[in-house]
């Protein structure tokens, strides 16, 4: 039995060279729907080809293993990134079952591992959870067996671990996609913006926002209404090229293809390539968001190995400020996130976006700017005329992101 292990174990190392370490791949990612073209960029520059999918939000591409962990390690405007085995129809469990079967699952997942699976469907004649679960286990189980392995374990489990590999199923209209997490959950979750304000701006689109932005690499980030940084720092670790959750686990690290020094020499081949970057200056009126901003510039800085004096934290009001606007020999743009929604009620916002757009007009004349609006009234307030309009979701506000110069 041993012998036979031996060659088993030394057959299935051939396959994973062949199949999974010199293939391509589907690597599918998610991001806030209305921002798709912020990932599209994002994947253009890491030389892929991106490929809009009819689902709001979803965006494909080919790659490679190695280009896979790369884009996992850099990419920031995605909140999921998943790598996809298989897509079929399937209008019966018997269907089902076969369909699964085919899929390879000694490539991607170790002999014993644990896994669990997140399952969603809509418009699906399959659509009983507890079956679905219990059909993959089942072909899982039997691949396996076939090999004389020892299958992956389910569980159920809720904790964060990228030892257990999460398995995605999704139906819509009888189509099912069977993809494999690779970057572990949410990806808006750096490690290091521990101390947050109120309705905080989730990293992953205020990173899509700065992208959309389109701006060069001797750029004055002004982020006038900073709240906790999140512009700041996205703004500080996408310029330079910074791994974008450095003290992060990938699921993929657990895969029987991966190779830790091949992962380790990528790894620093990212950061020799580390550009100088725009610099930063962040200010609010709320001395606890400028204390929060500093402490969270503190924990980048020590997990990104990047120099602090690179951005500035200001506690300085926007009505009243002057001095961020001396850029010196950088070009400056101003980006904002002001509050809305439960903070202020409908009349409150309209006179506060109003008295933004006058301080835009009087004090930032042919700077170009960003702003997120909520909705059409706060739009018509700020009374700025915009050239680029972006329109998505924040926290379940329908907002959109205004592009545009006073000239």
């Amino acid at each position: 039995m041993l012998w036979w292990r031996m060659i088993n174990q030394k057959s299935l190392e051939r396959r994973i060279k062949r199949h999974i370490i010199a293939g391509k791949h589907t690597l599918f990612g998610a991001i806030q729907p209305g921002l798709e073209e912020a990932g599209e960029r994002e994947l253009s520059q890491l030389g892929l080809t991106p490929v809009r999918e009819k689902e709001p939000g979803s965006l494909c591409t080919n790659i490679s293993l190695d280009e896979l962990w790369k884009t996992v390690l850099l990419s920031r405007s995605f909140s999921r990134l998943y790598l996809r085995l298989d897509s079929f129809k399937s209008s019966g469990f018997m269907e089902l079952k076969q369909k699964l079967a085919r899929i390879q699952w000694s490539l991607y997942l170790r002999e014993g591992c644990s896994f669990k699976i997140k399952l969603t469907t809509r418009h699906c004649r399959l659509h009983v959870e507890d079956k679905i679960i219990k059909s993959l286990n089942h072909c899982m189980q039997d691949h396996y067996v076939q090999l004389e392995g020892r299958p992956p374990v389910y569980t159920d489990t809720k904790e964060k671990d990228a030892a257990i590999q999460t398995i995605i199923i999704r139906g819509v209209d009888d189509h099912f996609t069977i993809s494999l997490d690779a970057g572990g959950g949410a990806l808006y979750e750096r490690g290091y913006r521990k101390f947050i304000n109120d309705a905080p701006l989730k990293e992953n689109i205020a990173a899509a926002l700065l992208i959309l932005s389109d701006l060069p690499e001797n750029t004055l980030l002004l982020d006038a209404m900073s709240g906790s940084g999140t512009f700041a720092l996205e703004g500080l670790g996408y310029s330079r090229g910074l791994l974008t959750a450095p003290n992060r686990n990938y699921p993929f690290e657990n895969w029987p293809s991966f190779r830790p020094g091949r992962f380790q020499w990528l790894k620093k081949e990212i950061m020799k390539e580390m550009k100088p970057g725009w610099q930063i200056a962040a200010a609010d009126i709320d001395e606890k968001s400028i204390g929060a901003g500093r402490e969270n510039l503190k924990l980048m800085a020590s997990q990104c190995s990047v120099d602090p004096g690179a951005c500035e934290f200001i506690k300085e009001d926007f009505f009243n400020k002057t001095a961020l606007i001396d850029s010196g020999d950088r070009k400056p743009f101003l980006i904002l996130n002001p509050p809305y929604g439960r903070r202020l009620s409908l009349e409150d916002q309209e006179a506060f976006f109003r008295k933004i757009g006058r301080q835009i007009l009087e004090k930032y004349k042919g700077i170009p700017w960003g702003i997120i609006v909520p909705g059409l009234e706060c739009e018509k307030a700020l009374g700025l005329k915009w050239e680029k309009k972006y329109l998505f979701k924040n926290g379940g506000y329908p907002v959109s992101y205004l592009l545009g110069i006073c000239r």
